[in-house]
């Protein structure tokens, strides 16, 4: 496992935890995070969003991994519970780009239609 891996996967463990108290360690200030529905600009934005976004995060299933050099590809499904307290299930490719050990950019993809509808975004 490289470095680069190994940094993605602790972001993975503190936000299944529902933690985002060290995420600032593990991000660069300047980095940005690209979604279909959301997006933040700096750390401090990201870490303002998985604080909304956590307290409905239930459970992600890691499917794969891939690493080339500073890069990490996951592959997973996440589980979440929406306001009416039904449970969605997100098929997601997140693509992260570590530099120094930090990640600067985070790119997510997935259908967003079903997790717009439940979280009132359409």
């Amino acid at each position: 496992m490289g470095k680069a891996l190994r940094v993605v996967n602790k972001l993975y463990e503190l936000t299944d935890g529902k933690k985002t108290k060290g995420l600032e360690d593990l991000l660069a200030e300047d980095m940005s995070f690209a979604g279909p529905v959301m997006n933040a600009s700096g750390a401090k934005q990201y870490i303002a969003m998985n604080e909304q976004l956590l307290p409905s995060h239930l459970q992600t299933r890691m499917q794969s991994q891939f690493e080339k050099g500073n890069q990490v590809c996951s592959i997973y499904e996440m589980d979440l519970k929406t306001p009416s307290g039904t449970v969605i299930t997100l098929q997601i490719a997140d693509w992260i780009r570590v530099a120094e050990g930090k990640i600067v950019e985070q790119r997510i993809y997935y259908d967003p239609r079903e997790f717009a509808k439940a979280f009132g975004m359409l």
